[in-house]
């Protein structure tokens, strides 16, 4: 059916600005074809704006010179919208992968205490990717005192040798991986003790000393 002027009706109206709503059982198509609003050129000014309710779709059209009107933006339809698709591709890599690589010390047993003077040695296992060791002697605050002494892992075990610290406790021997730190074990703790001298006695005479344990 051709334009129906009672329905054009003005919603908002602003300088020179208006806001149209018009019904129409046409559809959209009709409305959009050259001519149409015609009729009210004298009504719809350029930079208008129509809200259309018509039979296939609710759109909102631009108007431009001589009342003719844009395509607009359909913001509902009855029949299938306009489809655009399209393909595109992105080629995204990554490497992740990751090799495992197991490494294992464990210390061997530790005396619990050690003379003045003397030395001792320490040992530990390894397995695993390990093949070089690092030990060292702490103190009671973690403070390195002996060490680090570095020893070759040899069918599974590796070994160092130190002096005995100055005597006093709370010592704890550290081992670890030479390639990794963060693989390590630490000893409990041990004590260093004071030498003990020999001591020649002769009724209730002490007469010398010698070597470095105590005889009673």
């Amino acid at each position: 059916m051709p334009y129906v002027a009672s329905n054009l009706i003005p919603l908002v109206a602003a300088d020179s600005f208006t806001l149209w709503l018009y019904k129409t059982t046409d559809t959209r198509a009709a409305v959009l074809s050259s001519g149409y609003f015609g009729a009210a050129a004298n009504r719809l000014l350029p930079g208008h704006m129509i809200v259309l309710q018509a039979a296939d779709a609710s759109a909102i059209l631009p108007v431009r010179g001589n009342a003719e009107v844009g395509n607009g933006l359909v913001v509902d339809a009855s029949s299938s919208p306009l489809r655009l698709t399209a393909a595109g591709s992105l080629d995204l890599g990554a490497d992740l992968s990751v090799t495992a690589v197991a490494r294992c010390v464990s210390l061997a047993a530790m005396p619990s205490g050690v003379n003045e003077g003397e030395t001792f040695t320490v040992q530990a296992t390894a397995s695993g990717a390990s093949t070089m060791l690092k030990f060292s002697v702490l103190d009671a605050t973690g403070a390195v005192v002996l060490g680090p002494t570095s020893a070759a892992v040899t069918a599974g075990m590796a070994s160092a040798t130190f002096p005995s610290p100055s005597p006093g406790t709370g010592y704890r021997l550290k081992v670890e991986d030479a390639a990794d730190p963060l693989v390590m074990q630490l000893s409990p703790s041990f004590v260093v003790l004071s030498a003990f001298a020999l001591l020649m006695e002769s009724g209730l005479s002490l007469l010398s000393e010698s070597g470095n344990r105590l005889v009673m």
